[in-house]
């Protein structure tokens, strides 16, 4: 199941709507489920990366810094001199002004100025980036088999819900996809049970982060 391709998810998740020819749901009101859900996951399981740097000490009074590319939400830096011996882990911010040590603002780790690293060295950032979203048909999710079934939960629970502020798509479902045996009383009953799914897949994944 992990390392599902879009078109893969969207079959699972018609599925789950109960709507497998696509009579209710177009490709792309899927998709935006689908990536919606995987925004939702990444909010409290987050992806566990590393980001590895090259890094040389810039020059006197330059700005100590590295963009972010792999990792969103830093915790740990650790230092590695040229022949990738590990040297030391650097602290993080104490909130006691630029030397208490690294900070991050807008996807950029700025490091103590006045703090001098191994140079060249690498260093190794821990922590914690959102999930891929996916934009095209043979695109790869990089979510674990319990992140992908959280965002068929997800995808569910939030289409039928749409169906409840909107007869003319609750009547077309009930039509058009077969559904006819569901009455506007069952279908407010399933989206409230699957709002408690959504909750408890919540309370399921949720991911204790570590602090930088």
């Amino acid at each position: 199941m992990a390392g599902e391709t879009l078109t893969q998810l969207r079959t699972s998740v018609r599925s789950d709507l109960r709507d497998p020819n696509g009579a209710t749901w177009s490709d792309t009101e899927v998709n935006d489920l689908i990536n919606s859900g995987i925004d939702w996951v990444s909010g409290f399981y987050p992806n566990e990366a590393i980001q590895t740097v090259a890094y040389t000490q810039p020059i006197s009074g330059a700005v100590n810094s590295v963009a972010l590319s792999a990792v969103s939400w830093p915790f740990r830096v650790d230092v590695y001199d040229s022949s990738g011996q590990y040297r030391e882990s650097l602290l993080p911010s104490s909130g006691d002004g630029p030397d208490s040590g690294w900070e991050v603002h807008s996807g950029i780790i700025f490091f103590p100025p006045h703090y001098t690293l191994p140079s060249p060295g690498t260093l190794k950032i821990f922590g914690y980036a959102g999930y891929v979203q996916l934009s095209s048909n043979t695109a790869t999710t990089d979510m674990d088999t319990p992140a992908i079934s959280s965002i068929r939960v997800w995808a569910q629970a939030e289409a039928f819900n749409r169906l409840l502020s909107d007869r003319v798509a609750f009547q077309q479902w009930q039509v058009q996809s077969g559904n006819s045996d569901v009455s506007a009383l069952s279908m407010n009953q399933i989206a409230l049970s699957n709002q408690a799914r959504v909750r408890r897949e919540e309370a399921r994944l949720r991911r204790i982060r570590r602090l930088g």
